[in-house]
């Protein structure tokens, strides 16, 4: 499967993966052929982008958290922000058991990496950008050798680390050109906003509620709201600030398009030791697929191969299939290469969405004029 955008997307095309709304129920369902009023449906809704079967790696991906967990998740936080809206109060006991349920998942299924990221539409950003930064930061501690009550703890304040854009005007978050000085002083009032609501609950730790308030500092000191330094950062802040990053990278927006994962760690690292912790980059990157699953890539023979496995203790030599000779001719007879074992092949580099496109309407030629002779 490959990640289409919006304005890219054609009638025929198969759906490879279900597209949820926040409410936890599915927009468009895997399998689904996409008709000219089903493509007008995703652009009313705000999806940027979309995956679908390309028929050269539709391979199955695992799930770090299952679906159940996250609508459960969604629902619960959605229900929890808008009662606090109303009455200026939410209910800790039960974020706590949400994030519980994350814990649990991630600790079941710690063998897999983050390699796909989430399809969401503009409008449900904030809602799903809160889990995913508690995802990502959980699994995250678990590198650092974080105990199950550090997991709560700092999971409770990722998850609730935005809150503070509840006071914020929704437009500044929605609009497709920069924001003026002005619109930009406002918006970076959240994280104070943020602490000083969840300092109120005694369920939530002191160090929890800072994670709010310093998600936005950078280890130079040229973040805000308070310009403090790495020492100054709590280490749960340090940690939510990758996160949040990585997730904001990655994901679409109406001023920009998502970057892949491995464009995201690229970014990140370029980021490193001046916005973030060098030991948490280190610690966070042990959880992301660098060469996700279905992801194209030209070896050091010329040769075009796909990912079909990766590999936790050494990401970056995956398990692939190489499909393609160095012209983009499907080979008759592909093979299997365990990278791990095979020291002799090296990867050149992923290949782009443009390169892999060109490459499978290739092959998808090459395929059909076989079918034919």
């Amino acid at each position: 499967m490959r990640r289409v955008f919006i304005e890219d997307i054609e009638p025929g095309m198969i759906i490879a993966r279900t597209v949820m709304g926040a409410d936890g129920r599915p927009l468009l369902t895997q399998n689904t052929p996409l008709t000219a009023s089903y493509i007008l449906r995703l652009r009313a809704y705000g999806v940027g982008s979309i995956y679908i079967k390309d028929g050269f790696s539709d391979i199955e991906i695992p799930e770090v958290v299952s679906t159940q967990v996250l609508n459960a998740v969604s629902n619960q936080l959605r229900q929890s922000m808008e009662t606090f809206v109303v009455r200026r109060n939410f209910d800790v006991g039960a974020m706590k058991k949400s994030v519980a349920l994350l814990i649990e998942d991630i600790m079941a299924n710690r063998q897999v990496l983050i390699q796909i990221d989430d399809i969401r539409s503009y409008s449900d950003y904030l809602l799903l950008h809160s889990i995913n930064v508690a995802i990502l930061s959980i699994m995250t501690g678990l590198s650092m050798g974080y105990n199950e009550s550090n997991l709560m703890d700092m999971g409770l304040g990722c998850l609730l680390h935005d809150i503070g854009l509840i006071s914020i005007d929704p437009s500044l978050l929605e609009r497709p050109e920069e924001l003026n000085a002005n619109e930009r002083q406002q918006l970076n009032q959240h994280p104070e906003i943020g602490f000083n609501i969840l300092r109120h609950y005694r369920e939530i730790s002191t160090t929890a509620a800072h994670i709010a308030y310093q998600h936005h500092e950078r280890v130079d000191g040229l973040g805000y709201p308070r310009q403090l330094t790495r020492r100054q950062i709590v280490e749960y802040a340090r940690i939510a600030a990758v996160a949040d990053a990585f997730d904001e990278i990655i994901s679409d927006h109406p001023y920009r398009r998502g970057y892949s994962i491995t464009e995201g760690m690229t970014i990140l690292r370029s980021l490193n030791r001046s916005h973030f912790d060098g030991d948490v980059v280190e610690a966070f990157s042990l959880n992301i697929a660098i060469y996700p699953v279905g992801s194209l890539l030209r070896l050091n023979d010329g040769m075009i191969a796909v990912v079909t496995s990766v590999n936790r203790r050494n990401q970056f030599r995956p398990l692939i299939q190489v499909i393609a000779d160095a012209k983009g001719i499907l080979l008759i007879d592909n093979y299997a290469i365990d990278m791990s074992k095979e020291r002799d092949v090296q990867i050149v580099h992923r290949m782009s969405e443009s390169e892999a496109q060109e490459v499978k309407e290739n092959i998808a030629a090459r395929r059909k004029h076989i079918a034919v002779g």
